[in-house]
């Protein structure tokens, strides 16, 4: 039996955000997609409704009818970016059961970096915003950021059976977010000084053997206790 040979896979749970109705779609759908792409450039407090309406090739005031207000639309986009990540990361599970520590986490990796290349905003908004919100009043959608990453937590530790304790499973799933979220939302960065394009391929095998070198001696650790496959 390998380490991993326990593993079970999550049900896939229902959506985070109830999506609105149906004839009111397109256009919101746009606005959200503008909204992504302007606050993974831009902090809250700097991005505006004026800004997203260029984004999105419409009339600001048409944003505002749709969403009444900045905050409004950021817990909207929080909510789209959470549920689409969310969702993903179930899946990101299936087929480990079969597989060591190794094999399984590099799978894993894989998976988390091709949603990565797809959902590049989705890990510089989680950034741009993590570090201004000491307050959970400061940032619209704090609360909905701290909720998702005790889903995804709660989603690993169900799937994995772990021998570690408490303290040790949530300081390797806390270290595995705050080193992805940060090479990937500053990976300009970091390619600059790697002499690599950044978002490249060639980028994030870097990211991952380093997340590998990291990582997979912990998770050795709290699955059983090996020190080798």
């Amino acid at each position: 039996m390998t380490a991993l040979s326990k593993i079970k896979t999550p049900k896939k749970k229902p959506s985070i955000s109830p999506k609105k109705g149906h004839h009111k779609q397109p256009t919101r759908e746009k606005i959200i997609k503008a909204a992504t792409q302007v606050f993974a450039g831009y902090p809250y407090h700097s991005a505006s409704i004026r800004m997203i309406g260029k984004a999105a090739e419409i009339d600001h005031p048409l944003v505002n009818y749709y969403f009444p207000s900045k905050a409004a639309l950021f817990e909207a986009v929080i909510d789209d970016v959470a549920d689409e990540y969310y969702q993903a990361n179930i899946s990101w599970f299936d087929g480990l059961d079969k597989m060591n520590p190794k094999a399984g986490l590099d799978l894993y990796l894989d998976r988390f970096f091709d949603f990565a290349l797809k959902h590049p905003g989705a890990f510089r908004i989680i950034a741009l915003n993590l570090v201004q919100a000491e307050d959970h009043d400061v940032i619209p959608g704090y609360e909905r950021i701290r909720d998702f990453f005790a889903k995804t937590k709660q989603n690993f530790k169900d799937a994995v059976p772990m021998s570690g304790t408490d303290d040790d499973i949530d300081m390797f799933l806390n270290s595995f977010n705050t080193l992805a979220i940060n090479y990937l939302a500053a990976g300009t960065y970091y390619a600059s000084i790697l002499g690599i394009e950044p978002g490249s391929r060639q980028y994030l095998e870097w990211v991952k053997k380093t997340m590998m070198f990291v990582l997979l001696p912990r998770l050795r650790h709290i699955i059983n206790g090996e020190s080798k496959d």
